[in-house]
């Protein structure tokens, strides 16, 4: 795909992976609309694209409004004439016991990492496979390894990662990837929490390449799922 001109969707473009992403496409010349909650994070995002000299529109709300996916969709499409990336980042965790894990944790958890990823991914379709379009999946490796004290979160990326399976398989002749990224420890503040060295975790800036590599990529090679990893972290036990 040509990166310069195309247009891209970014969730969670606020902080962490989603602006790392925002930026790294945007420096390559894509036009990026940005989606988070917080308008203070998306806008330094947005004033680090236009440092660049890139374009981005600003999205502030809530992903698990039903609204929010056609509000996106359709700014991309006024404002840049289309779509050609989708990067579904945005994502919650709550740190709470099994047991003790509420109604509201579990909807909120699900409903961001799961349920808005399908209905903005639905929204985003009929744009995307219109030139030829790539989705990409932030999961993570806690879509395939239970953590104690996650089963919410753990849960919505192992669905995402067969949500994300089975779109691959229903839109691939159609000219549309779909990509599953799934990393383990990311330098972010995703969790809360201060870390005392975080020198072995990956960066986000890992992960945006990652997705920069996978769009400069041939049309007829298919990456459908990554792992990643860092490459050295500290010994347990």
């Amino acid at each position: 795909m040509q990166i310069k001109g195309c247009s891209a969707i970014v969730t969670g473009a606020g902080r962490g992976i989603g602006r790392a992403t925002a930026l790294a496409l945007a420096e390559r010349g894509a036009n990026v609309v940005l989606v988070a909650r917080t308008a203070s994070e998306i806008e330094a995002t947005a004033d680090g694209i236009a440092a660049k000299g890139g374009s981005s529109v600003s999205l502030v709300a809530d992903l698990r409004n039903p609204s929010t996916a056609r509000a996106a969709v359709k700014a991309a499409v006024d404002s840049f004439g289309g779509l050609q990336v989708l990067v579904n980042n945005a994502g919650v965790a709550h740190h709470t016991p099994f047991g003790e894990t509420t109604d509201a944790d579990w909807e909120a958890t699900l409903g961001t990492n799961l349920t808005a990823v399908f209905r903005l991914t639905r929204e985003a379709l009929p744009e995307l496979q219109k030139q030829g379009g790539h989705v990409f999946m932030i999961s993570s490796l806690a879509g395939v390894n239970p953590i104690a004290g996650l089963a919410a979160y753990c849960a919505s990326k192992a669905a995402l990662d067969q949500l994300a399976a089975c779109l691959m398989l229903e839109v691939r002749q159609t000219g549309v990837k779909v990509t599953t990224l799934a990393p383990g420890s990311v330098d972010t503040t995703f969790g809360g929490g201060a870390r005392t060295d975080a020198s072995w975790m990956l960066k986000p800036e890992d992960l945006a390449l990652t997705i920069v590599h996978l769009l400069e990529s041939r049309d007829e090679a298919h990456l459908s799922r990554i792992e990643m990893r860092p490459s050295r972290p500290p010994k347990r036990g």
